[in-house]
């Protein structure tokens, strides 16, 4: 059999192998919930991390520091590698200058004069000062080049020789140094939960097996001798897989009492549209005692769902959204097909069709009784309707009164 040949990890990773390649995972994540959709995120292809689109490449560095030292100060190691070896890409072509941004994440809350320098330049002009100031801290006033630390004079000579002013520039004007000060895991998830809008209960759930998944697919590619890399499309059809997975576990219960006899009269004496529409199609007596029941047992759990923080208002409002379009399609279908029935019949079936079938809230699986009773809400708000001209009937009965 083939010897598959060895690959070459890049030597820009930090001292903490483990640790670094963590952060990479997580930042990866971090991209990908944040990247446009045709965009592929990739470990170790073209940096540390990198994202790529139709509109460019963003080369992503990510240093960890897991004691006092600081990836940024003025005379890092860490910096002037990172600085050197984008500068290097862009010179031999691996990196183009007219659509590529530069952003180096750490992981402390460190600063350095010289990394303040860069990251304040927005501009062409602002970033031919900042590289001026940049060479005045390595050369005497002759302009000669001071002598550094055998780890950085090659990496600073190269950013600050005239040879190379165009890409030092270039890297300056399209620098970002992101600090990740509250703990890079927390801040992920911090990001994770406010992009993903999952219900509390399964955000922490979700987001483990999320990453396990990122940690599984790039191994299994590095071990294939392919890309580290994961499309946006890839990580949104695993996404919607892993909130299927946790569904499977995850139901809305119901948790508030059921309705008293006198708050079902209570609805019969106020003649509440809904149960007009029912009548409207003749149901039978029995079904709509059942309707009334369904109804107020929707109203009062969805309130002590609210209070759990199971729902919200948005979940709720894109639920109703939800229930009218399939109501409005059954409708279509029933005029269709059942032309030739009487209009109560017409409207039984459609109410039948409807009641029958299970909507669930998203990832959340959803008590039918829920989903009967937020249509009968809807009935009773007139946006929906089981008689095909409820509306001209309704007036009729606001006539009558």
């Amino acid at each position: 059999m083939e010897e598959k040949k060895d690959i070459e990890i890049s030597n820009t990773h930090v001292p903490d192998k483990l640790y670094g390649y963590g952060l990479q995972v997580r930042q990866m994540l971090y991209e990908l919930l944040n990247c446009e959709i045709e965009s592929t995120v990739s470990v170790e292809k073209f940096d540390d991390v990198g994202v790529e689109n139709a509109n460019g490449k963003e080369a992503i560095q990510t240093k960890s520091a897991l004691s006092a030292r600081n990836p940024v100060s003025d005379k890092a190691t860490d910096l002037w590698k990172t600085l050197y070896n984008w500068l290097i890409a862009l010179k031999v072509g691996e990196l183009s200058m007219d659509n590529t941004l530069f952003t180096l994440v750490i992981n402390v809350d460190k600063s350095g004069h010289i990394v303040s320098l860069i990251n304040m330049a927005r501009n062409s002009e602002e970033s031919l000062t900042a590289y001026e100031n940049i060479k005045n801290e390595f050369l005497d006033n002759e302009e000669n080049y001071i002598q550094q630390s055998a780890s950085i004079n090659q990496y600073v000579e190269t950013f600050i020789s005239d040879e190379n002013k165009q890409y030092a520039l270039c890297i300056i004007e399209k620098f970002k140094l992101v600090v990740m000060d509250e703990g890079h895991t927390k801040k992920i998830y911090q990001e994770f939960k406010a992009k993903t809008y999952l219900p509390v209960d399964i955000q922490e759930l979700v987001f483990d097996k999320i990453l396990g998944w990122i940690d599984k697919k790039t191994a299994l590619q590095i071990e294939n001798n392919y890309p580290m890399q994961i499309t946006k499309e890839e990580f949104q059809n695993e996404m919607i897989l892993t909130q299927k997975w946790v569904n499977q576990n995850k139901c809305l219960v119901e948790l508030a009492p059921n309705p008293t006899n006198t708050e079902i009269e209570l609805q019969q004496r106020e003649y509440k549209t809904y149960i007009r529409q029912l009548q409207l199609i003749e149901l039978d007596y029995d079904d709509q005692i059942e309707a009334i029941n369904d109804y107020l047992k929707a109203v009062a759990n969805r309130t002590v769902w609210a209070v759990k923080g199971d729902v919200n208002e948005e979940i709720i409002t894109q639920y109703y959204e939800d229930l009218k379009s399939r109501w409005k399609t059954k409708r279509n279908i029933v005029e269709l097909d059942k032309d030739t029935w009487d209009e109560p019949k017409r409207g039984k079936y459609l109410y039948n069709m409807c009641v029958d079938e299970d909507v669930n809230m998203g990832i959340l699986v959803t008590p039918r009784f829920f989903k009967n009773g937020c249509y009968h809400e809807l009935a009773d708000m007139e946006e929906i309707g089981w008689h095909p001209i409820y509306k001209n009937k309704l007036k009729e009965d606001e006539k009558d009164d």
